[in-house]
């Protein structure tokens, strides 16, 4: 069923808005956009394949390079000169740039400027994938780095899926639910269901509502069933 949701951010929505949702119309996907403001937060197919973006699910700190590390994957994030590519020529440079100043982006830091010796680290991580990918090209090693943030997704979300299954009993592909709020209130009833309390749809269990009132959303949760009932 993975193979069905492709994960990306907002970032990603605009390329997947310019350049594949008319690829799709060309091809008769039928592709419906649905958006929050101005911003794409869903892309559907007569397919039935959606893109989503996977940090719905994730804590607002969590990026593509910790949510890799949370669960040990073996593949890591790699790292990519962004301050570097002012126009597509670019991407025909020979190499890597070896100066700490190209390495200093927001993209790859995080937000945060990293510190000499974590650019040097930086530099010395990108080097030696660029040289076992054999890349000839900035423009070669782009993919190389863009395939790699593909496997972490892939390998992450997995991951992310069975740790849900083993912890809530609910698989998010499972029962369509692609964010944190949708997923605590499904989460919610299927406890009272267990429970046997069919009908009352306020978490009336103090252990229930403890871990919902301290929840990052599940506040909400509890307010809207309460006006919902009301």
């Amino acid at each position: 069923m993975i193979d069905n949701l492709l994960f990306s951010s907002g970032y990603d929505h605009v390329l997947l808005q310019q350049y594949l949702v008319p690829h799709l119309k060309e091809t008769k996907r039928n592709p419906q956009l649905r958006k929050k403001g101005n911003r794409v937060i869903v892309i559907t197919t007569n397919a039935g394949i959606q893109f989503r973006d996977v940090t719905k699910l994730l804590a607002p700190s969590m990026n593509l390079r910790k949510f890799g590390k949370l669960f040990n994957l073996e593949v890591e994030k790699a790292h990519f000169p962004f301050s570097v590519l002012k126009s597509v020529n670019d991407l025909a440079a020979a190499g890597l740039p070896h100066d700490r100043a190209s390495w200093i982006s927001d993209l790859s830091s995080g937000g945060s400027p990293p510190s000499d010796q974590e650019i040097d680290q930086i530099i010395s991580e990108a080097q030696a994938l660029f040289a076992a990918s054999e890349c000839q090209t900035l423009g070669s090693y782009l993919s190389t780095y863009l395939l790699r943030d593909i496997q972490v997704t892939l390998q992450a979300t997995q991951k992310l899926r069975i740790a849900l299954k083993e912890l809530i009993g609910l698989d998010f592909m499972e029962c369509e639910k692609f964010t944190i709020s949708s997923l605590s209130y499904t989460a919610g009833l299927k406890f009272m269901e267990r429970a046997g309390r069919t009908g009352q749809f306020f978490p009336n269990n103090t252990q229930l509502y403890g871990l919902l009132r301290n929840g990052m959303r599940g506040f909400v949760t509890i307010l809207y069933t309460f006006f919902y009932i009301v």
